[in-house]
């Protein structure tokens, strides 16, 4: 198989890398599996934590941050509680490690983070909800009309789930989520930002 002049110029690249360079690649390989085994629960936040200070104390400390910045960056908006509050674990066990600290700081951002998140997911819901009835209302009024014509077909009519279906391809859900999304998503790539300057 014949490589492409792209790949051929990006292998001729690797050979450029300085020493620094290519520890910093050996580093970030070596943390790849590590926090694979923590975000699947293989380790817990002291093994991570125990394994991370010996690479410190073998004087690679920029792993630490670079495992916290790793957290950080599977942080989202959609996370799933545990996910987030194994990342959240991860960051400030590591915290501790570094000869100084943010500890402090790095909690409080990282609250506001789980408040943005919790923000997110309440105004979403709420915003479905009263959509959701307003449908509900709409549907109830024709379903006397459609229930009957369902049922001299012969077929049945899912009131529910016409109210659902309904009301995720209104234009209002539609533009709502367009919005909410920009709008949450812009205010996580901040906080994530602050974070990340903290390390």
């Amino acid at each position: 198989m014949e490589l492409s002049p792209l790949a051929r110029e990006k292998l001729a690249k690797i050979g450029d890398l300085t020493r620094e360079e290519k520890e910093k690649l050996r580093n970030s390989e070596q943390l790849t599996p590590l926090l694979a085994d923590y975000f699947t629960g293989k380790i817990r936040p002291e093994d991570l934590w125990q394994e991370l200070k010996k690479q410190k104390d073998a004087g690679k400390e920029p792993m630490v941050k670079e495992a916290q910045a790793r957290l950080i960056d599977a942080m989202s908006l959609s996370s799933a509680d545990a996910d987030f509050a194994r990342a959240r674990s991860g960051i400030l066990a590591l915290e501790t490690i570094k000869e100084s600290g943010n500890y402090t700081t790095l909690e409080l951002r990282l609250n506001s983070l789980e408040t943005l998140r919790q923000q997110y997911r309440q105004e979403r819901e709420k915003t479905y909800n009263t959509l959701r009835a307003s449908v509900e209302r709409q549907v109830r009024q024709a379903s006397q009309q459609l229930a009957a014509q369902a049922q001299r077909n012969g077929t049945a009519f899912d009131f529910q789930g016409s109210i659902e279906a309904t009301t995720k391809s209104s234009p209002e859900w539609r533009s709502f989520l367009t919005r909410h999304e920009e709008n949450y998503l812009r205010k996580l790539r901040e906080q994530l930002a602050q974070l990340r300057s903290l390390l």
